[in-house]
C-alpha cells in the first residue's frame, strides 16, 4: 500500500524512483517456504517482498517494481534497534544491472544526508547459478585439500557451510582465506559484463570502491552483484545489499524473480520531518536513450537532487517510445531529454511540454538553469 505520509528518507528514496509503501508483513507461509534454508530476517523479507510481488501480480504493471519501506516487518520476531533507522530498498521484475545502480545511489543519497561522510562501497560479484556452483565445486576441492591445516572454529563452521570461511573474525582467518579461489574467476560473460556495468556507474559517480573477494552473501539465493557501503570510522556498514534472483523458485513459485534488496541501517541524530506526496509531485521528467546517456543519467540525478529539483525517470527503461509516452501522459511540464548526442557533448536538451519550445543546456549549468524555470 503506498504511503499518503513519509519521513525525509522516504523522500529521498522516491526521488530516485523507489515509491514508499507500507512494511509487508512476514506470514507462517514465508516460514513454511523456508524450511530448507538457515532462516534470518534478511531471508525473511526478502521472501515476504517476492511473495507480494506475485500475489499483487506485479509482473503485469511496467518494470521494475521499485519500493522503499521501514524495518524491520512485522513477524519477523526482530525489535527495532533504539536510534537507528532502518530502511529497504527494493527493486524487483529487472535483471538490468542498472538497479543495482540506482539502488547504490539512492542509499549513498539517504546515508549522506542523515551526516555521514567518506562513504565507500565494497562489492564483488559472485555471478549466476552456474557461476557460483562452478565457484563452489572449487572451492569444495581447496578446503578438503587443506582442512586440516584449518583452526579448529573454522573447521567446526565449514562443517555446516563452505562458504563460512570468507566471514569470521577478518583477523584469525584472514590467512586461510587469501589462497582461495575467488568468485570472480568464474563469472560467465553475462555476468563478467554484468558486473563491468556496475564497476561503470561507481566509475563516473567517483565513488570510491574495493572489489573485496570475501563478499559472497548467501550463495543458496544470491546471484550478481553483493555490496556494502561504508563510512569512515564506522566498524559496521551502514548498507548491505544483493542480487537474489534465485529465490523465487526455491520458495515455490512457478518462475525465478530478478530482484535487489537493500538493508540500511545507521544511527541518527537527525529529527526526520514527515513528507506528504501531495507537495513532493515532479515537475520535469528525464528521458535517456543510449548506454553512455544512460550513466550519464546518474550525474544528472545526483546534481538535481543536491539542487531541490523534483524529477520523474524511468532510467531503468531502454526503449525512448515507452519513456516519452509516460512523460506525455504525465503531466509534467518540463521534459529532460538526454541521447548519445547530448551524453558526448554532456548536455541536456530541455522541452517545454506545453510550447514545445527546446533548448540545449550543459550539465554543468542544468541545475542553475531549472532552478530559474
Amino acid at each position: 500500500m503506498i504511503l499518503s505520509e513519509y519521513n525525509e528518507i522516504g523522500k529521498i528514496a522516491k526521488f530516485y524512483g523507489f515509491q514508499p509503501v507500507s512494511t509487508p508483513t512476514i506470514t507462517k507461509e514465508d516460514y513454511e517456504g523456508l524450511k530448507q534454508f538457515s532462516i534470518t530476517p534478511t531471508l525473511l523479507e526478502k521472501t515476504a517482498l517476492v511473495r507480494t510481488y506475485f500475489e499483487e501480480k506485479s509482473a503485469y504493471l511496467p518494470q521494475p517494481i521499485m519500493l522503499w519501506c521501514e524495518r524491520p516487518l512485522p513477524g519477523t520476531r526482530e525489535k527495532r534497534k533504539a536510534g537507528k533507522r532502518e530502511s529497504i530498498l527494493a527493486s524487483l521484475g529487472s535483471s538490468k544491472s542498472v538497479c543495482e545502480c540506482l539502488g547504490i545511489q539512492t542509499a549513498m543519497a539517504i546515508i549522506s544526508a542523515c551526516g555521514y561522510k567518506n562513504l565507500e562501497v565494497r562489492v564483488n560479484s559472485i555471478g549466476d547459478k552456474d557461476s557460483t556452483a562452478d565457484f563452489e565445486r572449487k572451492l569444495n576441492v581447496h578446503i578438503k585439500k587443506n582442512f586440516n591445516s584449518f583452526p579448529a572454529d573454522l573447521r567446526q563452521a565449514l562443517k555446516k557451510d563452505v562458504f563460512a570461511i570468507f566471514g569470521g573474525d577478518d583477523s584469525a582467518w584472514e590467512p586461510f582465506r587469501k589462497d582461495c579461489p575467488k568468485s570472480l574467476d568464474f563469472l560467465g560473460e553475462v555476468s563478467r559484463v554484468h558486473f563491468k556495468e556496475v564497476l561503470e556507474f561507481l566509475e563516473i559517480m567517483t565513488i570510491p570502491y574495493t572489489i573485496d573477494g570475501n563478499l559472497v552473501g548467501d550463495p543458496d539465493v544470491d546471484t550478481e552483484t553483493i555490496f556494502t557501503i561504508n563510512a569512515e570510522n564506522e566498524k559496521e556498514p551502514l548498507a548491505y545489499g544483493s542480487r537474489f534472483n534465485k529465490l523465487a523458485k526455491k520458495i515455490g513459485q512457478k518462475r525465478d524473480l530478478p530482484a535487489v534488496y537493500i538493508n540500511l541501517s545507521f544511527r541518527t541524530k537527525k529529527v526526520l520531518k514527515k513528507v506528504k506526496p501531495k507537495k513532493d509531485l515532479p515537475q520535469f521528467y528525464l528521458i535517456q536513450f543510449g548506454p553512455e546517456a544512460k550513466l550519464k543519467s546518474f550525474l544528472i540525478m545526483h546534481e538535481l537532487h543536491k539542487a531541490g529539483v523534483r524529477v520523474s525517470h524511468s532510467i531503468a527503461k531502454d526503449k525512448l517510445a515507452g519513456q516519452m509516452s509516460v512523460a506525455e501522459n504525465s503531466n509534467i511540464p518540463y521534459i529532460l531529454l538526454l541521447g548519445q548526442k547530448e551524453a558526448l557533448e554532456n548536455s541536456v536538451v530541455v522541452r517545454n511540454t506545453i510550447t514545445r519550445a527546446q533548448e540545449t543546456i550543459p550539465i554543468i549549468n542544468l541545475a542553475g538553469y531549472i532552478k530559474k524555470l
